[in-house]
């Protein structure tokens, strides 16, 4: 059974001849309509449910109406993915890929090796009994993948990726392809296993976005909710319940949100599964995922920054995470998530990182921190702001109505916030490199090398200008990092070794 699946997934491709032009598996037509599914879903969720417009059309359509309109949606993917599958084409040459696609309009593209900064290797389950993976490559400043390749022989895809890994602008390496097995990625620098990886799903941002789905989901489903509630005889139990009635809602509020941190755990651990670091000389490799196993390769010089970030949470369970920074686009950031290098479950003493990416970046023992007058500047603007409400409300309300209570206490929690943002700024000027720390519950430690500065900013309020301040803005590949109050003689001086350094590097490379 096993060699006939084999035959299946290799009668189009020649894994041995990669410069004649090749064609996806049949298979990849399983990943075609999945993928459009969930794209069309993600473009029309939001409108299709909003204000349960979802539940009315349901309400509207009979079982078989519902069966049929499925079907026929279905039935338009897989015609959609029949046809681009037949006129999708791809070539390896000697230094680009080469794709040929379109529906009805034929375009090609090429895409050399010199341009591409990342690449990966997805090996859903689906397509490993196969042989087969999805094999996808981007370049600087591209909002999406620039060539994705779903279906075609891993003996294939590894040829294509050492070959696009190894290209240095002339022949291409002959042993680099062949120096290491599937299974020796080279030295393994960071290993996470399923403790820290639970930890991370734990302590990451994204149990805020379900929680936020969740609530979404009630707010726009709530009248049928409540009649499915009084059904099963739910608000009649609540209504008979003889504690306060937040109590219950407390209870219910907090028994949502650990299911929702123990499901973001078990996210993690399924995304990242057995998750793994090598580094490969000039390149650096993580693999990692259950269902979807994916190995992520990114050149060494395509390296534009790291990002040691901690959330909240995470502060309180010791878990940090590392983002390998490369360019991008201005709505990357908003992209798909899975697209990063992101290195997950780390501890303070994985910290050590940095150096081993790039020997030359060890984290500094301390960073200077930003003036006082950041801190003395907000507290002044937001107390006129909130004594101006106090009178207001006191004045429209009374003075013993609640909300100036409400007011007083928010003011006493924005006072703190403000510290708290203060005292999370720092940075610190290494030699040609800079690290830059911000926060607020959370914090984030960026590091990067003034020769990447594409553009310097230097601003200055009237208030600055009076004590001799100003808020540095450095523009990178990877986007903006700012410093605020900082002192001008340090803001000056850090903006000439930006350019100094970004000039001299132009010059080496020319």
């Amino acid at each position: 059974m096993v060699s006939l699946w084999k035959t299946t997934s290799l009668w189009i491709m020649n894994p041995t001849d990669a410069h004649q032009w090749q064609q996806l598996a049949p298979l990849a037509l399983v990943f075609l309509v999945i993928d459009g599914l969930q794209k069309f879903i993600r473009e029309n969720l939001f409108w299709f449910l909003g204000a349960g417009a979802g539940f009315a059309f349901l309400d509207w359509l009979g079982p078989r109406e519902l069966l049929l309109a499925l079907a026929a949606i279905l039935l338009s993917f897989l015609a959609w993915a029949i046809i681009f599958h037949r006129r999708f084409r791809f070539r390896l040459e000697e230094d680009a890929i080469r794709v040929r696609r379109g529906l009805f309009q034929k375009r090609e593209l090429k895409v050399r090796f010199a341009r591409v900064q990342n690449i990966q290797l997805g090996r859903p389950f689906y397509f490993r009994p196969f042989g087969l993976v999805r094999f996808s490559l981007e370049t600087p400043g591209a909002s999406e993948k620039e060539v994705e390749l779903p279906g075609i022989p891993a003996e294939l895809a590894e040829i294509m990726r050492d070959r696009v890994t190894g290209w240095q602008g002339g022949e291409p390496e002959e042993d680099q392809s062949n120096e290491e097995t599937v299974g020796s990625h080279g030295i393994e620098l960071y290993r996470a296993g399923t403790g820290r990886l639970f930890l991370h799903g734990l302590s990451s941002n994204q149990i805020w976005v379900l929680a936020g789905l969740v609530g979404w989901a009630i707010g726009n489903f709530y009248d049928h909710l409540e009649s499915y509630f009084r059904e099963v005889a739910i608000m009649q139990w609540l209504s008979e319940f003889g504690g306060p009635a937040w109590m219950v809602i407390s209870a219910m509020i907090m028994t949502g949100l650990i299911i929702l941190m123990l499901l973001s755990g078990v996210f993690s651990i399924v995304r990242f599964h057995d998750f793994r670091m090598f580094d490969r000389g000039d390149r650096l490799v993580g693999i990692g995922g259950l269902l979807d196993q994916r190995e992520q390769t990114v050149k060494r010089d395509k390296v534009t920054g790291l990002t040691l970030q901690q959330s909240a949470l995470g502060r309180l369970l010791g878990c940090w995470y590392l983002i390998v920074r490369q360019t991008q686009s201005g709505d990357q950031e908003l992209s798909d998530s899975q697209t990063r290098f992101l290195v997950p479950g780390l501890r303070r003493d994985d910290h050590r990182l940095t150096a081993q990416i790039t020997s030359e970046w060890v984290r500094p023992a301390s960073l200077n921190p930003i003036s006082l007058h950041f801190r003395r500047i907000f507290w002044l603007r937001w107390l006129v702001f909130f004594v101006l409400v106090l009178v207001a409300l006191a004045i429209l309300l009374g003075r013993e109505h609640w909300s100036l209570q409400m007011t007083a206490a928010g003011l006493g929690l924005w006072m703190i916030g403000i510290q708290l943002r203060w005292r999370h700024w720092g940075w610190q000027a290494d030699g040609d490199r800079i690290w830059v720390r911000q926060g607020f519950l959370g914090q984030q430690l960026d590091v990067f090398d003034l020769a990447l500065v594409q553009q310097v900013r230097v601003t200055r309020s009237p208030y600055q200008r009076r004590h001799d301040l100003a808020n540095l803005q450095l523009m990178l590949p990877q986007g903006a990092v700012t410093i605020p109050f900082v002192p001008m003689d340090d803001a000056a001086e850090l903006a000439n070794r930006a350019l100094y350094a970004a000039e001299t590097a132009v010059t080496h490379r020319v």
